[in-house]
């Protein structure tokens, strides 16, 4: 079982893995914590909780499934198979145009970041000045009270 198109999109696959394992975690802790703990059994001389298992049982199954979208191996299943394929495709081809980005400098995403903060501090003093405006004409007409 290899992998589908190995050593392509290597980046992408791996950041999508990773977060999908997150989301997976937190399902599986979801659970845990949704299930009553008094149900338990004995299993090699422990006392096993079965939402545990349960929430380790989950944690596997989606591991499972990250790792066929994202290795891509063939498991002879041609529905499953394509659709798998399509899934790591697109992680291929978003990390191919991700690489013909041309990312700013720290120096212009500092000027940037100051021209755009600057710009909302301005306009959100504009906008107080003419709410004030348009209050005290209100008030005046006495269309607000006041």
């Amino acid at each position: 079982m290899s992998p589908y198109r190995p050593n392509q999109g290597v980046h992408a696959r791996g950041a999508a893995a990773g977060a999908l394992l997150v989301l997976a975690l937190f399902a599986s802790v979801r659970l845990y914590n949704a299930r009553p703990l008094e149900a338990s059994f004995r299993w090699l001389g422990l006392t096993v909780s079965q939402s545990v298992v349960l929430a380790g049982g989950l944690f596997i199954a989606l591991g499972a499934i990250i790792l066929l979208l994202t290795v891509g191996p063939n498991t002879g299943i041609a529905g499953i198979d394509k659709r798998v394929h399509g899934v790591i495709d697109l992680l291929i081809e978003t990390q191919s145009e991700l690489q013909k980005v041309s990312w700013p400098s720290g120096e212009e995403l500092s000027r940037s970041t100051t021209a755009v903060l600057v710009s909302i501090v301005l306009l959100g003093a504009a906008l107080f000045v003419i709410d004030l405006v348009w209050a005290f004409v209100m008030k005046t007409f006495q269309v607000l009270p006041g």
